[in-house]
């Protein structure tokens, strides 16, 4: 997979200065992976080992959101979070704190300090995507939105394999799904859809919830948004899983 996935890919366009995030982590295996996996999840980013480094950034360029380690060398993570709140220039930065700590009287003090979010590391890309679109989105998602390139058949009896066509999903959630097509259905349609994730061919009924002629959608190609209505429950755990494994299946953290 791509390290950086294209907005052109998703369910809808977005300015995407508004996703440079700052990453700053003292552990370089954690900085990677948390790094690696923001991207995946389609934001631009920064990455820094030191909160001296990190204010050097922003004294150049303004991130939308800053996600730190409360263990870093020489200035720790929650006085970082206190230079930031009280500089009237970057108070308004939403910042996440994560660590390895089970203390919970870090939680607190990096709450009680304006902190965001407080997450445990490894994070959790569920976890991180939601803490983040609740930090910088006016109408967070809650669920993860994949980029990617699959078969899908469209309110048609027919096997994939039987069946010549020109649909691919370009982005899929564990409750919907992007599909580029010539061919796209008017909103409030119902719709059969075939999804094929491996060697499984999932069986969803789903609505149109909106629809991009030529020239009008993401990258300028016709489509449709499509929310499942109807999906067994382990159809749904399958999706799940595939998104996780393309986001973190090839990534490992050191012990």
């Amino acid at each position: 997979m791509a390290e950086m996935i294209s907005q052109g890919a998703g369910l809808k366009t977005e300015d995407r200065s508004k996703r440079f995030l700052l990453v700053v982590d003292g552990d370089g295996s954690h900085l990677y992976y948390t790094g690696i996996l923001l991207q995946r999840l389609e934001y631009t980013i920064h990455t820094t080992k030191t909160a001296e480094e990190a204010l050097e950034i922003m004294d150049v360029a303004k991130p939308s959101l800053i996600l730190t380690d409360v263990e870093l060398p020489r200035m720790n993570g929650i006085d970082f979070l206190k230079q930031v709140k009280k500089n009237s220039i970057t108070q308004s930065i939403p910042v996440i704190v994560y660590t390895l700590l089970k203390d919970p009287g870090v939680k607190e003090t990096c709450l009680k300090e304006g902190a965001a979010a407080f997450l445990q590391k490894p994070v959790d890309p569920d976890a991180l995507y939601a803490a983040v679109q609740r930090a910088t989105e006016e109408t967070p998602r809650s669920y993860i939105r994949l980029a990617t390139c699959l078969s899908v058949i469209i309110g048609s009896g027919k096997s994939i394999e039987a069946e010549s066509h020109d649909d691919c999903v370009t982005a899929l959630s564990e409750h919907g799904m992007y599909v580029s097509t010539p061919k796209p259905r008017p909103a409030g349609l119902q719709v059969a859809i075939t999804l094929v994730l491996g060697n499984a061919e999932l069986k969803i009924d789903g609505v149109v919830l909106y629809s991009f002629d030529k020239s009008k959608g993401p990258l300028r190609m016709q489509g449709m948004g499509i929310k499942f209505l109807r999906i067994k429950p382990e159809d749904q755990a399958h999706i799940k899983t595939f998104i996780e494994k393309q986001l973190t299946g090839d990534l490992r953290l050191k012990k």
